[in-house]
């Protein structure tokens, strides 16, 4: 055979397995195959549980919006927009908030939340810090804001993802593509209510995206508006990855009408930025250890009567 046309062979066959080789990518990644794919829901369920027990510690800052959108920063022109910055750390059992004063959040506060409960202090300009310890509502979440906390996002409706997904009996059905992953898509159906999350493998198997959908009632003096009108809610997380662990490095959250445009419509929204976070590194024991002064005046729970540090230490021991 001439040397010509053996080359010309060789390139022929190399084109064709290049194309082979392309065909099969493209193939496995249309939403029309994928979902046709038989993937193993447990399997999934364990890769999502492995990478959550990754994650020991963390400590950074955090800028959490909330308010009707768009959001707006002049606080005359839009009065309802909260926003509150501050810093978070944590470990596996302790978790410390300080949330700076600023103007669209007057009230500058240090919560520290530990097995036993919930420590928050408001320092004041002209008089003693207020001291409060509460074991009764809610004392492990940061009060009132608890979504400033980015390991909330990691949840659903305050489970653990692996959980959540298999009590609302969520079905894998099939691969789509999001933000330049190849995620799995989940969905579960609950009445009238459908719900769907995108899950990444290469991301942690963190969720990228999560739609809930259901009617809900709309104002019956508008005679253009239907009683009810789909109402979505919807969240989509970007990561940040921190050696094997990928942690939320920004949150957008809204809630909208889905079926029809009234004339004011209610479209609330909430938003968390993640800045210089470290992950799994030594956080001093102090950092949740609170100091009381000793002319404090602690109050506890709903109590009306406030104890004295020794009376509080003689009740519930150093916290």
């Amino acid at each position: 055979m001439p040397l010509l046309n053996m080359k010309t062979n060789r390139f022929l066959l190399s084109c064709f397995v290049l194309f082979t080789c392309l065909t099969t990518i493209l193939a496995q990644e249309t939403p029309q195959d994928a979902s046709k794919t038989d993937l193993d829901f447990n399997a999934l369920l364990a890769a999502i549980k492995h990478h959550n027990a990754l994650l020991k510690s963390g400590e950074g800052e955090v800028v959490y919006t909330l308010g009707v959108l768009p959001f707006n920063t002049d606080i005359d022109a839009n009065p309802d927009t909260t926003i509150i910055t501050g810093t978070i750390a944590f470990n596996a059992e302790n978790t410390r908030f300080d949330a700076e004063e600023t103007p669209f959040h007057s009230q500058g506060k240090t919560t520290i939340i530990t097995p036993s409960g919930r420590w928050e202090i408001v320092p004041h300009k002209h008089r003693k810090p207020n001291y409060s310890f509460n074991t009764e509502e809610q004392p492990q979440l940061i009060n009132p804001f608890h979504d400033v906390d980015p390991r909330r996002w990691l949840t659903l409706r305050s489970k653990d993802l692996a959980t959540y997904l298999r009590r609302k009996n969520f079905q894998i059905t099939g691969r789509e593509g999001f933000k330049n992953s190849l995620c799995y898509v989940l969905e579960a159906k609950d009445g009238d209510r459908t719900e769907k999350i995108w899950i990444a493998p290469d991301q942690g198997f963190r969720y990228l995206k999560h739609e809930s959908q259901f009617p809900r009632p709309v104002d019956a003096l508008d005679s253009e508006v239907p009683m009810e009108a789909l109402w979505i809610d919807r969240t989509i997380i970007s990561y940040q990855q921190h050696g094997e662990i990928w942690f939320p490095k920004a949150v957008f959250d809204e809630s909208a009408w889905l079926d029809f445009k009234p004339k004011d419509p209610i479209i609330s929204g909430q938003q968390l930025e993640i800045k210089n976070f470290k992950i799994n590194h030594d956080i001093p024991p102090e950092t949740f250890i609170v100091d009381i002064p000793d002319d404090a005046m602690i109050k506890v729970n709903q109590e009306k009567q406030k104890l004295s540090k020794a009376e509080f230490l003689k009740r519930y021991g150093q916290q």
